[in-house]
């Protein structure tokens, strides 16, 4: 009998699961969820919208790079000044979308690279405070849905018409007031400028709609870029179309 009841007061106790504060707006059913459930999910989105972030980055650069040296070589070999004018105030417009992508990219790209490398550290041989940890995930988390939010807010599309219709008002007015031009340019990077909004990524935004509702359930599906080629058939020639979804 009383080796029975030393061995139930020595015997190993299973370890309580961590808890720690409630992101702002948290849910009671995020506070139910114990701390390292919480951190590994995050960690699990930060990576997951920073794929698909980098994919829509890159693609879109790629793009306006290759308008921006198309339109400069054409601007340097043609002899039609209303030709250059035009093609120089292309190159520029594709220019300032290559610039504006890598000078303001969505934070959640370095940001996760920042928290790879922090959390690997962390969860070394001197392990930080979980609840720490968790907190500064959740900072970023909602600092990287602001950025997602704002790239396709009222702003980004008021200023994609401006940049637009302002090129094509220098065409317009260099071209002796033929408007046919200023016309199909800003239309032209307008509905391109559209585009590139509608595709950029929000995942992060809901994500952090799920975590504060506390429904953590699943893991996030891999980011998989989708390539696909058609040809095109014009009275003029012909051509092809190439689609990227992710």
């Amino acid at each position: 009998m009383s080796v029975l009841l030393l061995a139930q007061l020595t015997a190993a106790r299973p370890g309580r699961a961590t808890e720690c504060g409630v992101i702002a707006g948290g849910s009671p059913a995020l506070a139910a969820i114990d701390a390292e459930t919480r951190l590994r999910w995050l960690d699990q989105h930060l990576a997951s919208g920073a794929a698909r972030a980098r994919i829509w980055a890159w693609t879109w650069r790629a793009a306006y790079s290759g308008i921006t040296i198309v339109e400069a070589s054409l601007a340097a070999t043609t002899n039609n000044p209303s030709d250059r004018v035009s093609d120089i105030v292309g190159a520029s417009s594709a220019f300032i979308g290559v610039a504006a992508n890598v000078l303001l990219p969505l934070k959640v790209m370095g940001d996760q690279r920042w928290w790879a490398r922090h959390y690997a550290r962390s969860r070394g041989p001197e392990q930080s405070d979980v609840c720490s940890l968790l907190n500064t995930a959740e900072l970023l988390f909602i600092r990287d849905a602001e950025s997602e939010a704002f790239g396709v807010g009222p702003l980004v599309h008021v200023g994609n018409f401006l940049i637009n219709i302002a090129g094509g008002l220098i065409i317009g007015y260099v071209d002796n007031g033929r408007w046919a031009p200023f016309l199909y340019t800003s239309l032209v990077g307008i509905a391109v400028g559209e585009i590139q909004v509608a595709t950029q990524p929000t995942d992060v935004v809901e994500d952090l709609r799920l975590y504060r509702a506390g429904q953590l359930a699943g893991r996030p599906n891999p980011p998989r870029l989708g390539i696909a080629m058609a040809p095109l058939l014009l009275r003029d020639g012909g051509g092809a179309s190439l689609t990227l979804h992710w």
